[in-house]
C-alpha cells in the first residue's frame, strides 16, 4: 500500500509500531514514503517565506531544516509517548534568526502570519519557553500536514546553540539528566531571563552593542 493513501489512523498505527520496536514488513519503506510527502510542503512553505521576508533579508538568517530522519522520528515518538505520528509538527520546517531583538522578531512573526493567511493557509503562532529556551514557533498547515517555523532573536539563537554545545551525545541536558546537569539548567534559566531584558531594548542600540551585552551576560551568569 502506498503511504500517500494511508489514513491518519494507519499512519498512527505505524507510529505505534515504530515506538514499540515491533515493525512489520514494509514499515520502514512506509515511513520513508510518509517523509516524502513533506517535500512539496517544504518547497511551498519555504518559497512563501522567502518572498514575504525579501525586504528585510539583510536582517535575517533563514535556514531550511532537513526533514527529520527515520531515527529522529523514532526517538521523538519514544520520548513523547502520547504523540501521534500523524500530528508530528516538525518533520519539515525552517529556522529564522532575526539579527536583532524582540521588536524585530515580533515584526517578522506578524508578516509571516499575514502572508500565510492571505494565501488561505492556516498558521498558528506560539511563544515557546521551556528550561530557558525561548522562541516563537509557527505551525503552518498545508494539505493537512504541519510545517514548523522556528523564529528566534539573535540572543535566543545564541542561547539555544550554547545549550547544544553543553549537551552530551545523548542530549540528557536538554531533556533532563544528572544533578550537575540540573544545576547547569538552573544557571541557563537565569541567563535566559537576563537575555529577555536585553532583547527588549535591542532595537535602541547598535547590533554590536547588543552583541556585546549578550556576551557579557553569558560570562557573568555562567561564571558564577
Amino acid at each position: 500500500m502506498n503511504c500517500m493513501t494511508l489514513s491518519n489512523s494507519e499512519i498512527d498505527q505505524l507510529g505505534d509500531r515504530l515506538r514499540n520496536h515491533c515493525l512489520e514488513d514494509g514499515d520502514l519503506e512506509k515511513l520513508d514514503e510518509f517523509r516524502q510527502i513533506y517535500i512539496d510542503i517544504d518547497t511551498q512553505a519555504y518559497g512563501l517565506i522567502q518572498d514575504t521576508l525579501q525586504a528585510c533579508r539583510d536582517k535575517l538568517v533563514i535556514t531550511k531544516r532537513k526533514r527529520k530522519t527515520r531515527q529522529s522520528i523514532v526517538d521523538k515518538l519514544c520520548r513523547q509517548k502520547k504523540l501521534r505520528l500523524s500530528q508530528m509538527q516538525d518533520i519539515a520546517g525552517c529556522r529564522i534568526v532575526a539579527q536583532g531583538g524582540a521588536q524585530l522578531s515580533c515584526q517578522v512573526n506578524e508578516q509571516l502570519v499575514n502572508a500565510f493567511e492571505k494565501n488561505q493557509l492556516k498558521i498558528q503562532s506560539k511563544t515557546r519557553n521551556k528550561d530557558g529556551y525561548r522562541a516563537i514557533h509557527l505551525i503552518v498547515k498545508i494539505n493537512k500536514k504541519s510545517y514548523e517555523i522556528q523564529l528566534r532573536t539573535f540572543a535566543q539563537d545564541i542561547f539555544a546553540n550554547l545549550v547544544e554545545r553543553l549537551s552530551d551525545k545523548e542530549n540528557t541536558l536538554k531533556y533532563g539528566g544528572s544533578d550537575k546537569e540540573q544545576t547547569t539548567l538552573k544557571n541557563l534559566q537565569a541567563l535566559s531571563d537576563v537575555l529577555v531584558d536585553i532583547d527588549k531594548d535591542a532595537h535602541t542600540v547598535s547590533f554590536n552593542h547588543y552583541h556585546q551585552k549578550i556576551e557579557k551576560a553569558i560570562k557573568n551568569v555562567l561564571s558564577d
